[in-house]
């Protein structure tokens, strides 16, 4: 136990610390890409579109499909209610029938195709150099000595173990 502590006593040293003007500050950069717009490309494309089909020569005359629709909804409409109700729901019934089958054969749609014109985008790849630090570089005795941080320093400081043997 009394060698460690002599050994301790003997190892120490004194600290001296000094602050010393930087004489050398040199910009340490770091490449940074970036994605630019530089204009745009167009292209011809064709679109598919549902559009009422023209095949149809008179869409708001009744034909027989909307009687049709209008026997089938008195039938349903029969099988509801009793009494003055029955009756009721045969005239709803064959009203709404013939709607449904009205509006069906009006929405018939077909396919069709047409050009147009799209765009996209065209980038580039744009690299510079940003500044990501300093190096303070000075010179102590006879030495050059450096510190990256990352703004510019005027003094560095400079800290020496002096050795008691």
């Amino acid at each position: 136990m009394v060698k460690k502590i002599l050994i301790t006593a003997v190892c120490s040293g004194i600290i001296n610390a000094q602050m010393i003007s930087v004489t050398e500050q040199i910009a340490v950069t770091k490449p940074y890409t970036t994605k630019v717009k530089v204009g745009q490309q167009c292209y011809e494309d064709t679109v598919e579109e549902l559009v009422p089909c023209d095949n149809q020569q008179d869409t708001n005359s009744l034909g027989v499909d909307t009687l049709i629709g209008a026997v089938i909804g008195v039938a349903v409409g029969n099988q509801i209610g009793r009494g003055n109700g029955r009756a009721v729901a045969k005239v709803v019934g064959g009203l709404g029938g013939a709607y449904a089958a009205n509006q069906s054969r009006n929405s018939n749609m077909c396919k069709t195709y047409r050009k147009v014109t799209k765009c996209k985008p065209k980038y580039d790849y744009v690299t510079k150099n940003i500044t990501v630090g300093y190096k303070n570089c000075a010179m102590f005795k006879g030495q050059r000595v450096c510190k990256e941080t990352k703004e510019p320093l005027e003094y560095l400081n400079v800290t020496q173990r002096i050795y008691v043997h």
